[in-house]
This record gives C-alpha cells, structure tokens and sequence, in this order.
C-alpha cells in the first residue's frame, strides 16, 4: 500500500463500471470494488445486481423519482437494513450508517472511514453529484482526510471532493452532501454460491410482486407506468417542464438493461442448480421482453415509446393509447415468469 503522512489510498484501483456493458446500476459496482479488495472472485456486478434484484424488477414510483433501480427504490423508503442483508449473504458483516447518523458523529465517522482506507478497503457512498444521488467508492484521502478520493461512473481514475462538502448539512447543495456510508466489515462465515443462487431466484416472485405506498416492482410496475401514460399527466405540460429522463426514460433504461442483461446470473444459477430446468423458460420471457423493447416491428421503440419518447406523444391519445397497451404486454411477460418460478419451485 502506499502510504504518506497525510495521504492515503487502497492499492487496486479499477475502473468503477462500464455503461456499454449494461452496467447501469452503480450499487454494484460498489460491491465488486469493495469484494474485489477484499479478494473475492466470485461475487462480481453481475452476482450483485442478480443478488439484488435490480437486474430482474422493472420499477414505478407512484410519486417522486427515486433512483436508478430495486436498490434505489428499497432505500428510498429508509430500509438500510436492505443493503447489510445483501453483504450478510455473501458472508460478510456491514453497517449501513446514514446521513442522521454522520450528521450527529461527523468526526466519529470519518476517521472510521479512514482508518477502512488505511486498511485497503473502499467505503461505499451515496453521494449527491450534479443534485442527484450516485452510488460511489471512497478509494482514498489526501491532506489528512480533507480530501476524499472516489470512484464512480466510468471512471478509471480518482475524482477528489472535500470532506466538508461530503458531509455537508445543506440539502440544496447540487454537489457533495452523503446520504450514508456503507462499512462491509469482518467475513463471518463461508457461504454456498450454489445456495446464494438458488435462494436468489426463488426469491424472484416476491421481490417482482412487491408494492408500498410508493412504489410497485414487476408486472405493477408496467401497468402503473401504462396507467401513468393514459392519465392525462402530460396534457397541460410545456416543453419546458417536461423532463424525459426523470419522468419516463428511467424506466426504459431498466426495461432495456434487464432485458438484455440478467442472462448471466441465470446461466450461473442452472449451472450450480441443474435442477432448475425452468431457467430456460425465464430466458426466453426475458429475451421475448428484448425483442418486444426494441428489436420487433412493433416494438416499444419503434411505435416511439423508448428512448425516442416525445411530450407530443404523450399528449396524443391515439399515440400514447398505443405506447400503454405495448406496455401491458410487458406486464403479462412480468406475470409469467412469476408464475413459472412459483410452479416449478412447488414441483421441485
């Protein structure tokens, strides 16, 4: 490791992520970085963006946007213990200190930060950049803790951000101000990757018919999004308050990114479960969920209902009547493969 008197940082830094790959869901990445440092070979982006679902679930929220994916959205609701869960499958201890708790402790709390650094481990943050909250790598200090090193992004290199703006109380700061840390402690046990699979897709039917008073995960969610389109949201809307990422091209981006990127932690889970011969049939709606997205004739995209979405659209019903209905077909693929997991793990 090297070391100075002031400055510090672990010694394998990596890239973060790769968006072209499908790496679209930054917690994640803060797993493998934290894994990769700890020398675990198995639990890569692929594990944890399997393990957590956000690989799988499409989401709507029924009022404010809340994030990039399952994780995002559990944590928008205050559930940390969302997280800790995930790193205790894996074996691990963690704690998941949030922004009440570094507000109260300031000092407490960055030294425990810097002494994981010291250590040669990352410390996960949410950090808000550019006013929204992005998953990151705390990789390093510099001028006594002053300064931080993170990773994040597509990054291959640290970016630096003051210690004062990360642990900043003002919420309209559009830079800076951490929701939390995430410390990933001591190993406490050897875990069965055949297990954590296993477990993990039979988990599936739950976490895909999930629903709070904010949000619905699954087939909900494509039905509350196709409502949304139908409700008559965009009719009075200018040009101007019309954000497409935000309001719709969030949830594409997780549509195109779980159709298209879940097949490795399936193929891993029928590999350590050959028993688990319904695996194709979730390839297939998964894949069936691709071409209907963009690669059919009358695909989402193609009737301009993707990434291609426009206000005027949305405020046509005829247009927009189309781009719902596409949308329900989504949900009835959703439906199936609840209904093929829950069959097949009551025959087994």
């Amino acid at each position: 490791m090297t070391t100075k008197q002031s400055n510090n940082k672990i010694p394998k830094i990596h890239k973060f992520i790769t968006n072209e790959q499908g790496e679209n869901y930054w917690f994640n990445g803060c797993g493998r970085y934290v894994m990769n440092a700890l020398g675990e070979k198995d639990y890569d982006y692929e594990f944890f963006a399997g393990l957590t679902g956000d690989v799988f679930a499409q989401i709507f929220s029924y009022n404010i946007f809340r994030g990039d994916g399952v994780t995002d959205y559990v944590l928008s609701e205050g559930r940390a213990a969302f997280v800790e869960e995930i790193f205790s499958k894996c074996g691990y201890a963690s704690a998941f200190v949030q922004e009440e708790q570094l507000k109260a402790d300031k000092e407490k709390y960055l030294q425990l930060l810097l002494s994981y650094i010291d250590k040669g481990i990352p410390v996960i943050s949410n950090l808000r950049i550019m006013g929204h909250p992005k998953w990151i790598v705390f990789v390093g200090y510099e001028e006594d803790g002053k300064t931080l090193l993170f990773m994040t992004d597509n990054m291959t290199e640290p970016e630096r951000v003051s210690t004062e703006e990360v642990f900043c109380e003002n919420i309209d700061d559009e830079c800076g101000r951490s929701r939390g840390f995430v410390f990933v402690g001591e190993k406490k046990e050897q875990k069965n990757l055949k297990q954590i699979y296993r477990d993990a897709i039979l988990s599936l039917p739950n976490l895909l018919m999930s629903k709070t008073k904010n949000y619905c995960f699954g087939a909900s969610a494509f039905r509350g999004w196709a409502d949304e389109i139908e409700s008559g949201r965009y009719d009075h809307m200018k040009p101007e308050e019309f954000d497409p990422w935000f309001m719709y091209q969030n949830y594409v981006c997780v549509l195109a990114t779980n159709s298209s990127c879940c097949y490795e932690f399936l193929d891993r889970a029928e590999k350590l479960n050959p028993d688990f011969g319904f695996i194709g049939e979730l390839y297939r709606l998964y894949h069936k969920m691709q071409n209907m997205w963009k690669k059919d004739a009358d695909s989402l995209e193609a009737i301009g209902g993707g990434f291609n979405i426009t206000l005027e659209a949305l405020q046509d019903i005829s247009r927009r009547s189309a781009i719902a209905a596409k949308i329900r077909e989504f949900a009835a693929c959703a439906d199936e493969i609840v209904q093929t997991i829950q069959e097949s793990s009551t025959q087994s």
